[in-house]
């Protein structure tokens, strides 16, 4: 698989990993690597919907939240993401394995999952240790207006 991710375990429950978009074809060894659910942060515009079949067919949940830019979520944006981070936090205290991306990884992902960890509670400090832990790349290019706007998420 040349995707890179790194599944870790999250509340003593399921597990989450961060990556880039995946391939059509890297989804196969994500299936192999035991995950649930993708979640894909993406417009309409980014065509992901060949994510999702692709998903699908392998039995993998695939989950999609549409946001353009990370910097600039709509109220409806901001609503579904509020909502998706509850799903995928349930579904993580059921058990899953979970796989959020966005183009690169980076900005909607690194907010996604900061939302995610706050929603258990975790302090700032905690969550971005753990964001680390995730995937590097995601807690280097999280900038502060990133934090501010994650922390209206939760």
């Amino acid at each position: 698989m040349d995707l890179s991710c790194h599944f870790v375990q999250l509340f003593g429950a399921g597990r989450l990993a961060l990556s880039e978009r995946p391939k059509v074809k890297e989804l196969p060894g994500l299936l192999a690597e035991g995950c649930d659910r993708i979640v894909t942060i993406l417009s309409i515009n980014d065509k992901p919907q060949g994510i999702g079949r692709a998903a699908q067919a392998l039995g993998i949940e695939w989950n999609w939240l549409q946001v353009a830019q990370a910097s600039q979520l709509t109220a409806a944006e901001q609503n579904h993401f509020k909502a998706m981070v509850q799903t995928v936090y349930q579904a993580i205290l059921k058990g899953e394995s979970v796989l959020v991306h966005c183009s690169a990884g980076l900005h909607r992902t690194g907010m996604f999952a900061y939302a995610l960890l706050r929603t258990q509670s975790l302090r700032h400090d905690s969550a971005m240790e753990m964001l680390g832990e995730l995937r590097r790349e995601t807690l280097e290019a999280f900038e502060e207006k990133y934090q501010r706007i994650a922390e209206k998420m939760i």
